[in-house]
This record gives structure tokens, sequence and C-alpha cells, in this order.
């Protein structure tokens, strides 16, 4: 390797250049230096020096080659990053440089051709940037979800072509990433919905509103089906530049056949109920069972995220925390609906004793279990009492006003009048709002388990509330009701015995 005397590039233009010189010397983030037309060291800056271990004295004057791996000299790499940036005016690239005790440290490299009036080539300037940390951190990270086998997490182009892919896709759908990588992602989805434009939807959405949720039937490489849970977000670069998507995928297919396998017996032993009450104890028996046996793995669930985000936040990124807050929201969704289903499956199974209750005071003790309780009108004569269960009684007017909070007109501020009068030997409480209204030919069904007439991220909610009224209201020997239409508001009502 060719030394030059030193002196020859401390007269040169660019060694001299004292405004730049001041500009850029107290630097210590990038390592900003000049190089003469063949590739020698002209100047140096204290980034430089922090980040390649040389001193100015040290350096100045040796070729920048000295920062390559032996093999990328012998391959001729310096002289082709030179010989680009001279053609294309810069070159950019990230690569292994090498240091002055021969460690070595990613670098983000930028290289620009300096010319003179005339357009003569005088040098060149090379700005040099230490990744090495960043560097470490994507490759964990990558090596984490890598490990990851219950989910299918890879990455999409702009396209939608099929870019990144880890084990836990290969497991879930079936493909190696050589046979899967550079495919469109519509290959996971059936005729029916390729058809239908599913796959450009799910992109168009995630482009629109940055992220994409939902459950549908996939394919495997086999042609087997299974049901997916799948979130999709959108990737945009500093400029707001889609450059791809991130897609997690989860095989849940086990879930959603214990969860039809709920709704099923459900259904059937709700319709079963009508005609003898005897059959109740199946219904009572079969969600308690099943709702202590969903708590283990959402335990699991919600230890291995917490864990996840105490042990590895600081190194996974802004996408892998949000993918850890949603199965967090799921966990707490999941666990919301075990305890209603609990809370439904005791009030069947409890003894409720029946004492005089202040029909006040169950409205007082219902609103102290609500967070929120603006814009609530009380109607209710103070004498008034039935005979109730206190908690039962508190618990159902709880959730009917809940429920008339939650579903009000987006922009406009709820008004719910909580009523009470006198009837004939009972009493009727009604729980009126100026909400959206329910479409009579769903008043029926809407006291059943786990219907719900709106998606779960436009209603928070389980789809067992009201069913728990209906449930606690019959059980304390009374009747429950509905009077609405749709962007008329609603009016739920019940009747209890008058003491």
């Amino acid at each position: 390797m060719t030394t030059v005397p030193q002196n020859r590039f401390r007269r040169s233009p660019l060694g001299s250049d004292a405004v730049f010189r001041r500009l850029v010397d107290s630097v210590e983030d990038y390592a900003i230096f000049m190089l003469d037309p063949r590739g020698y060291v002209a100047t140096w800056n204290r980034g430089a020096e922090r980040i390649k271990g040389y001193s100015a004295e040290e350096i100045i004057g040796q070729h920048f080659s000295r920062f390559y791996s032996q093999r990328d000299q012998e391959a001729g790499r310096p002289e082709a990053v030179l010989r680009a940036a001279a053609e294309e005016g810069h070159y950019q690239e990230e690569g292994w440089r090498i240091r002055k005790d021969g460690s070595r440290f990613w670098a983000s490299v930028v290289v620009t051709a300096v010319r003179d009036d005339d357009g003569a080539l005088i040098g060149f300037g090379k700005i040099t940037r230490d990744l090495t940390e960043r560097r470490q951190a994507e490759q964990r990270y990558r090596l984490l979800i890598e490990r990851v086998t219950d989910y299918a997490i890879f990455s999409l182009d702009a396209r939608g072509n099929i870019a990144s892919w880890n084990s836990g896709a290969e497991r879930i759908k079936g493909y190696s990433a050589e046979e899967i990588i550079g495919r469109h992602f519509s290959s996971f989805y059936t005729p029916e919905d390729r058809a239908a434009g599913l796959p450009q939807k799910v992109l168009a959405t995630a482009r629109a509103n940055g992220h994409y949720e939902g459950e549908g039937w996939r394919v495997r490489k086999d042609g087997s089906r299974f049901w997916a849970s799948i979130v999709v977000t959108a990737i945009f670069d500093e400029e707001g530049q889609l450059t791809g998507f991130s897609k997690v995928t989860r095989d849940i297919t086990e879930r959603k056949q214990l969860l039809d396998e709920i709704r099923r017996h459900a259904q059937e032993l709700e319709l079963q109920v009508r005609e003898r009450e005897a059959t109740n104890a199946d219904l009572e028996s079969f969600s308690y069972s099943v709702s202590h046996d969903l708590r283990a793995p959402l335990r699991a669930i919600e230890g291995f995220a917490t864990a996840l985000r105490e042990d590895y936040a600081a190194i996974l990124d802004e996408t892998a925390n949000d993918y850890l807050d949603r199965i967090g929201s799921a966990a707490v969704r999941m666990n919301r609906l075990v305890h209603d289903l609990l809370h439904y499956s005791r009030l069947s199974r409890l003894d409720l004793a029946l004492e005089p209750t202040s029909v006040h005071a169950a409205v007082e003790s219902a609103l102290a279990q609500l967070t929120n309780i603006e814009g609530i009108d009380i109607r209710v004569p103070g004498e008034l009492s039935v005979m109730a269960h206190p908690p039962t009684l508190a618990q159902a007017l709880s959730n009917l006003i809940g429920n008339a909070l939650k579903f009000h007109v987006a922009g406009r501020q709820s008004h719910v009048v909580v009523a009470a009068r006198p009837l004939e030997g009972k009493v009727r409480v009604e729980v009126s709002d100026d909400g959206i209204g329910i479409d009579p030919v769903y008043h029926e069904r809407i006291f059943q388990v786990f219907e719900r007439l709106h998606a779960a991220d436009s209603y928070a909610g389980t789809g067992i509330g009201l069913a728990i009224v209906k449930r606690a209201i019959e059980r304390m020997g009374g009747k429950v009701g509905l009077d609405s239409s749709p962007g008329q508001g609603s009016t739920f009502w019940f009747e209890l015995p008058k003491v």
C-alpha cells in the first residue's frame, strides 16, 4: 500500500479549507473527511477519530482502503466505490468497516464526488456513521421473530409480494421461505375471496388506516383450510411513502371451533330453556367449565406478553411493541368474556335471597360501578321498593345504563333517563337513551348469549351483558323488554314485584 507524504495533502485545497474545517471538526457522531481523487485521506474530523480510532496525524495521507476488510480490498471494493461515486455523483451503502484496533463496525457510508468549476474531479467527500448498535438490535429482533413458531410473521412489499418469512409462517402455512418469497400473499386466500378482491381490500384498508385486523379462512400449501386471525400493518418511510406491509397470522381454528361450539350449545340450550326450565343446568355447567378452562391459556398469553415487553422492550421496534399491545388487549377482552360467562352461569346456580329493596338505592349502587355517568337523569321516587336480590338488581341496572351510555350517536353527548313507576302490583323500571336504536327484528335476539349487532372494534363488549340482565331479572321473578327503532333511541325496561 503506497504512502504519500502528509505535507502534500496539508497544502491541498481540500485540506486547507478553513470554513469546512470549522464546520465539521466538532462533529463527533459522524466521521466526515475528504479524499483526493485517488482515495488518499486529506482531512479528518473528531467524529472520524472517535469512530475509526485513528488520529489525524496517523491517517492523513493514507489510502482509505485500510478501512475495508482484507477480503473487500482483494475484491477491489474500495476502488469500485470511488468509481461509482465519480460516475453517479455520489454513492451510498452499508457494510462492515475496520477500526485501527482491528475491530469491525457496521457503517452507513455516503461518498460524494467533488468537482471544480470546470467539472474536473478534485476529490471525494465521505461521511460514515457507526450503526453497529442498530444492526445488532435488528439482528436480535430478527432472531426473536425467526424463533416464533406460534405466529406467522412476515413482510410484504408495497405490491403485496412476500419479502420475508419466519419459522412460524412455515409451520402454519406449509411453505418454506425458498418456495414462497417473491410470490403474492393472495396465494393464502380461498378462491372465492380472491375472486371477491379481498386481498386487495386488505392492503387498501391497511394503507388507508395504518393497519387491518380480521379473521377468515386461509389456505395452506397442501390445500387444507384454517381459520386465521390476521393483522396487517402498513410501513411508511420518513417521507410518508408506503414501503410495504408487515403481516402477523395466527391459526385460531381450535379457538373458532371452541367458540362455535359454545355458541351452538348456548343456542340449543336457550331453545330448550323456553320449553323446559330444567335444561338450564346443561348450559350453566357448560359455560362454567369452558370459562374456567379458558383462564389458563389467558394467563399464559398475558404472562408471556408481559415478559416480552419487560425483557425485550429495548430491542423491539414500534411495530413489535404494537403487536404486544394488541395481544394484551385481546387477552383483556377474552378475560372480560370469561368473567361474563361465569357471571351468567352463577346467576342460575346461586340461590338469590329476595328481600325488600329500594329501587333508588339500587340505581345509586349501579352508578357507583360506572366510570362515566355524565348525561344521566334519575327519575326514581324514593319510596318505591321491589322484592329483589340487591347486588343482582344493581348489576342489572349497571349493565343497562352502561349500554345506554355506550351506544350513543357519534359526536353527540349521551342523554340517559332512568325512571321507575308502580304498575299493577309491580314496579316498572325503564332505562331510556337517545342513541342509535335497534331494529325491531333484533329485539328478541339481543337478549341471547353472544348476540352482537355491531363489530367489537365499533362498540366494546362481550355480547353477554343483556343476557345477564334477562337471566337476573327472571331469577328474581320479573320480566324484561325493549322498545326501540333505528335512530330513535332505545328504552330497556323490566318489571319486578312491588313490596
